[in-house]
């Protein structure tokens, strides 16, 4: 039984060295032929390995910046700018690197909750009225039509003593195509309600209202702010990603859609609320510090403590989102 044992055993490493020698043929086949590549490609095999080792180095100097080293701990790691992007934080590194952050979940007072709040409203009313080509309009109502410049340059306005309406719902330049129009930056100031309906895709939407902001249709918008102090209503299919504010409630309802990461704050009188109903999905974190957050069965409210908070609640940073500028 020895004898068959020792046998066995040198039969198992006889079988082994042909599949050893085996490797090696074919690695030193890919070898050579990697040496003749043409010289085209082994320009573009460089290109991506720098690429990666620039995005190493900038990921690994942002990971350094969230265990709290200093600037310059590691020589050879770039630099990291940081700036509030209400309601996030951006990262940048070398211009090159675009890092957004949000804050770690977390347990929060309605006075702390009512803080941020105030904060992310104002900071979004001031970047409204700092924008660069601020256009001013007044009256009972404005409707405000679009062009075909605007999928090209932002667009800001200030309404003192009016409503306004966006409406794309037909007609126009925008109305005879099939696609919705694409708009690079809306954002406005209104001193009364504010109405956006019709069908329109917006990369960056802010709305800053003193009466009720109303989304309706087939509105799209990658990244929104809106502040509505009597109220907001997100209403049909609409889809959105960003904050929602109010002093009031907060309405999303009809299939509408709130992307992660999506935040909704309804704070500041005692009894509001935010409502998610109607077949409508929030993936974000929806409060009412001093009220109520209702959803009926058919509304779709993923888990709130799994979000990303604003910068303004004191919590660990957490990355969430990067590419490449």
């Amino acid at each position: 039984m020895k004898l068959d044992r020792m046998l066995d055993r040198k039969s198992a490493r006889g079988n082994v060295l042909p599949f050893v020698l085996g490797v090696l043929l074919v690695l030193s086949i890919l070898v050579s032929a990697m040496l003749r590549l043409p010289g085209s490609l082994r320009q573009t095999v460089r290109l991506v390995t720098n690429e990666t080792q620039e995005m190493y180095l900038a990921e690994s100097a942002v990971l350094a910046k969230l265990d709290g080293l200093p600037e310059g701990y590691f020589a050879e790691l770039p630099s990291v700018e940081s700036r509030v992007l209400s309601p996030w934080t951006e990262w940048v590194v070398q211009y090159r690197f675009r890092f957004l952050l949000g804050n770690e979940f977390g347990r929060f007072s309605t006075s702390e909750w009512a803080s941020c709040a105030t904060l992310l409203e104002r900071d979004l009313q001031e970047r409204i009225l700092q924008s660069d080509g601020l256009k001013s309009l007044s009256g009972n109502r404005r409707f405000f039509q679009l062009d075909s410049s605007a999928a090209f340059a932002p667009i800001s306005l200030n309404v003192s003593a009016g409503d306004l309406t966006l409406d794309l719902g037909g007609g126009g330049s925008f109305g005879e195509s099939k696609c919705p129009p694409k708009i690079k930056s809306f954002a406005a100031n209104v001193e009364g309600d504010v109405k956006i309906r019709g069908k329109v895709h917006f990369d960056t939407l802010r709305i800053y209202g003193s009466g009720t902001v109303a989304l309706q249709g087939n509105v799209t918008a990658d990244f929104a702010e809106i502040f509505g102090f009597a109220g907001v209503s997100v209403a049909g299919n609409v889809s959105l990603a960003g904050v929602l504010l109010s002093k009031q409630n907060i309405d999303v309802s009809g299939r509408a859609k709130a992307n992660f990461p999506s935040v909704a704050i309804a704070v500041g009188y005692h009894g509001n609320r935010v409502a998610i109903k109607d077949k409508s999905v929030f993936d974000g974190l929806a409060v009412a510090p001093s009220g109520l957050v209702e959803r009926d069965s058919s509304a779709v409210l993923l888990d709130s403590s799994k979000s990303l908070l604003p910068f303004c609640m004191n919590s660990k940073k957490v990355v969430f989102g990067r590419r490449r500028l």
